[in-house]
């Protein structure tokens, strides 16, 4: 039986020519401005749901369009988890960012004007996608892998 507890002395230990490093915050938010789509995962009828969605940084807090009565702005956003990442296959590099906390609906109308007016790419889903949530995340974490040094 193979052991996968954070008690396994091996669990956090990368490959003997592969290196991963924890990324600061701010590595985080600039590694997350780089990116457009990312995944969003989220409890719905007792199943774990990921859906890609288009998203923006802006002020240290993510945002996506969603469907005002779609799946996602129908379910508890109360604790969501945010993920994006770049991989180079053949370089065999790349980066993740995590982010964890609720998602809400954006109301403040100064803030959606500024959201409006900023370039985002238009969400994958078809149909009327015009509910903006914005995802201050109370966690946030990242991790950079590639060759040892």
């Amino acid at each position: 039986m193979t052991s996968t507890t954070n008690n396994d002395a091996y669990w956090d230990t990368p490959g003997a020519l592969r290196a991963s490093d924890a990324l600061t915050p701010s590595e985080c938010w600039a590694l997350a401005t780089t990116q457009s789509t990312g995944r969003l995962g989220f409890f719905r009828e007792g199943l774990l749901d990921i859906f890609p969605v288009s998203y923006l940084v802006l002020d240290e807090r993510l945002y996506f369009r969603t469907s005002p009565d779609g799946v996602i702005a129908t379910s508890d956003l109360s604790r969501v988890a945010f993920q994006v990442d770049q991989v180079n296959q053949q370089a065999r590099t790349g980066w993740s960012v995590l982010a964890n906390g609720p998602a809400t609906p954006v109301e403040d109308e100064a803030l959606l004007t500024r959201l409006w007016g900023r370039t985002m790419d238009e969400p994958l889903a078809p149909g009327r996608r015009d509910r903006f949530y914005s995802l201050a995340p109370v966690r946030l974490r990242g991790r950079r892998v590639g060759t040892a040094r």
